[in-house]
């Protein structure tokens, strides 16, 4: 059996390389909604006015454009640990409110496994272990 294959054509004044880029980046957008979607676990959402429909798609590609941004913040610190990673072990991070002698303060539990990553590559400092609370 002979199975002939005809060449891929395109109407676009793209190069060849351009094109392959192009699905390339199609692939990595696709793979990252999947991603999104099942990261934060959504289900089906119905909205019935533009309004929501509109806010709902900004939530998600503001989500996607952070999720990127720190993907590359990691790599950019050297970090071997996937974003997947390093959301489980953020998620993991927990705040509880405690009140001694009259007075509020805001305990955090410590992070653990690759937590940390996160707040190094965006060089910002982690939350203080105990805070007190005005």
């Amino acid at each position: 059996m002979h199975i002939e294959y005809s060449r891929p054509q395109t109407n676009t004044k793209l190069t060849n390389k351009e094109v392959a880029q192009s699905y390339k980046l199609l692939w990595k957008v696709e793979r990252a909604f999947r991603e999104l979607k099942s990261g934060l676990d959504l289900r089906p959402i119905y909205h019935y006015t533009d309004t929501r429909v509109k806010g709902h798609i900004m939530i998600c590609f503001l989500a996607l454009v952070m999720e990127t941004a720190l993907c590359r913040k990691l790599k950019e610190i050297g970090s071997t640990f996937s974003y997947a990673e390093i959301l489980e072990d953020l998620k993991e991070i927990r705040a509880v409110e405690l009140t001694v002698e009259g007075k509020r303060f805001l305990a955090r539990t410590e992070m653990m496994g690759n937590a940390y990553d996160a707040f190094k590559a965006l060089k910002i400092r982690p939350p203080d272990l105990l805070k007190e609370i005005e």
